[in-house]
């Protein structure tokens, strides 16, 4: 039986070379890296002694046995480790320390539950083909997976690195990447232009009806946001397991912003309206009632409360009906104003909740 006396991966610190990749649409690694491979063979031993004290020697890894261990979990290509022109170390004792450098793409499930702010493990999976635990034994060095040099990567940081050992009858080693995306890019460039788009979304109520651009407002406010959504779409996985949180914040705020552009269309007719031929019926009473209620509350609490009655806004009397629709479509973007603001506000809140804890 053979037995590895010791099995470890470790970032490439002699060049700049670390996380190459990391594709979530194609949910794939790319890594470039080494590892460092010993154990003992009973057939190199030799005595320094008779061979003018030579105790190490430098042989082509293609001319000694070796394990054939392979990224079992491989993206693309199954392909062995090392190259033909790669030398392994020998000592006189039969110690083979063998350091094949590899550039490594696996595959690597992506949960984007928490896009941008999200954490993923990926796992890169060595194993001896030919080989069972009862022919070759594979266990991993206490140094695991070492960061010493480590070059940070762009677009992802390593915030946990461990490794594990097979509990079958297969002679496999698991080193597990915990990675961080950085954030900062879409935060300035997606979340800060999406909260915008939804706070000017909800200005649309104070922009009156008369000015003949509100409408056209609403809309130009939707199609912003759905330019917006391709972009974010753009960026998550072609999978249907997991949905993004933002994504669904940027669903909800496209879905609010389409009942917003309809009511401005909706009010647009209102205003129109005629009250001799079109009586303005109780719903919408009940909506100026609401915002004479509200304003004149605040009203009361001022410094000067008697401006309240100075102003064209009167509490409303249930035996007197407003006085044209002009001022039920008033009291529409008062009410549907406030209604949005607690909407956008909330789900704006829930978001950042959920980012700050993830972070």
């Amino acid at each position: 039986m053979a037995v590895f006396t010791g099995f470890c991966v470790t970032i490439y610190s002699r060049s700049q070379t670390a996380i190459i990749a990391f594709d979530e649409r194609e949910e794939s690694l790319k890594t470039a890296g080494y590892l460092e491979l010993q154990w003992r063979d009973e057939y190199l031993k030799w005595d320094p002694d008779q061979y003018d004290n030579i105790y190490k020697l430098f042989l082509p890894q293609e001319d000694i046995w070796k394990p054939d261990l392979s990224l079992r979990n491989t993206y693309k290509t199954f392909t062995g480790l090392g190259s033909s022109y790669l030398n392994v170390e020998v000592d006189n004792t039969g110690l083979v320390y063998w350091i094949p450098f590899q550039v490594l793409e696996s595959t690597c499930a992506v949960d984007t539950s928490y896009f941008p702010f999200d954490v993923q493990t990926c796992t890169l999976k060595f194993t001896a083909w030919s080989y069972s635990m009862t022919e070759l034994e594979i266990h991993k060095s206490i140094d695991g997976v070492r960061l010493e040099d480590y070059v940070e990567n762009s677009s992802w940081g390593i915030t946990e690195t461990y490794a594990s050992e097979t509990t079958t009858d297969e002679a496999v080693v698991y080193f597990i990447f915990k990675l961080k995306r950085k954030s900062g890019f879409y935060i300035i460039n997606i979340i800060i232009p999406v909260v915008l788009l939804s706070v000017l979304s909800v200005l649309t109520f104070i922009l009156p009806v008369s000015s003949g651009e509100k409408a056209s407002y609403a809309v130009t406010v939707f199609l912003s946001l759905a330019l917006f959504m391709t972009i974010v779409t753009s960026e998550l996985p072609k999978n249907s397991e997991n949905t993004s949180l933002l994504a669904v914040y940027m669903m909800v705020v496209s879905i609010w912003s389409t009942l917003i552009v309809t009511l401005c269309l909706v009010e647009s007719r209102i205003y129109t309206r005629d009250e001799k031929s079109v009586p303005i019926n109780a719903f919408f009473m009940a909506l100026v009632k609401s915002k004479s209620f509200f304003t004149c509350q605040k009203c009361a609490k001022s410094v000067k409360p008697e401006v309240c009655s100075k102003t064209s806004i009167q509490p409303y009397d249930s035996e007197e009906p407003p006085n044209n629709w002009r001022m039920v479509v008033d009291a529409m973007d008062f009410v549907f104003f406030w209604i949005s603001f607690i909407v956008i506000f909330v789900c704006t809140l829930v978001l950042g909740i959920m980012a700050i804890n993830v972070s």
